[in-house]
């Protein structure tokens, strides 16, 4: 009887056990299948790793957002030209003898060309009229040349050179034949020639230096000051 009971119990038991394991079977497969579908639904998505730099990183949007914008220096070319820079002002080129030449219409008077020596003892005209060329006197002669032996300082007898189609003398003149006389009452005499100055007219040049006034042209001449007058 124990065995007959025990056996009952042990078939009940079997029994039991394979009811569970095909319920457990049967559904199994539908709950696996629900979980993964549930997992790969809801599951936040892992973003995959990009070599493209993000929008607020330095070097984003188009090629060359990294190089200087508009407003940085040296971008792209300047809004405005550079202004034009002043043209450096020519001065008068020296002579070979190292003199400026000058305007020659600023010593025009009077139908001639007057100067005088910074001092103002030489007085001189470039003349247009013949015979009279370039010629230069004196106001007053420290020493006067042994060529003119009749010269004074007297105001007949005044120390003078000159200087006409290519003939240079010593001469003693009673007038003011070489001197300016300015139409508006100024003193004689005509505008200053400074020292280190050259004047060309008509084909004479004269030059101004502290040693007195030189005058040439074809290569003859004549210097004259209060100390020293001669031709050449």
């Amino acid at each position: 009887m124990r065995t007959v009971l025990m056996l009952a119990a042990v078939v009940a038991l079997t029994g039991g056990l394979t009811a569970c394991g095909a319920e457990s079977g049967s559904s199994a497969p539908s709950t696996t299948t629900q979980h993964s579908a549930t997992y790969s639904s809801d599951a936040p998505s892992t973003p995959l790793p990009s070599s493209a730099p993000d929008a607020g990183s330095p070097g984003a949007g188009s090629p060359g957002a990294g190089s200087p914008g508009a407003g940085s220096p040296g971008a792209g070319s300047p809004d405005t030209e550079a202004p034009d820079t002043p043209k450096p002002t020519t001065a008068p080129a020296p002579n070979k003898d190292g003199f400026t030449t000058v305007d020659a219409g600023n010593y025009l008077l009077d139908g001639g060309y007057y100067f005088q020596s910074p001092t103002g003892n030489i007085m001189c005209g470039i003349l247009t009229a013949a015979p009279y060329g370039v010629g230069c006197q004196l106001a007053k002669a420290n020493i006067i040349s042994p060529k003119l032996p009749n010269c004074t300082d007297a105001p007949n007898r005044k120390v003078a050179a000159h200087l006409y189609e290519g003939k240079s003398e010593l001469l003693c003149t009673s007038q003011g034949i070489f001197v300016g006389i300015p139409q508006d009452g100024s003193p004689a005499g005509g505008a200053v020639l400074n020292y280190g100055q050259s004047l060309t007219v008509n084909g004479y040049t004269c030059d101004s230096s502290s040693q007195g006034v030189r005058c040439m042209a074809g290569g003859h001449g004549f210097a004259i000051s209060a100390d020293d007058q001669h031709a050449f």
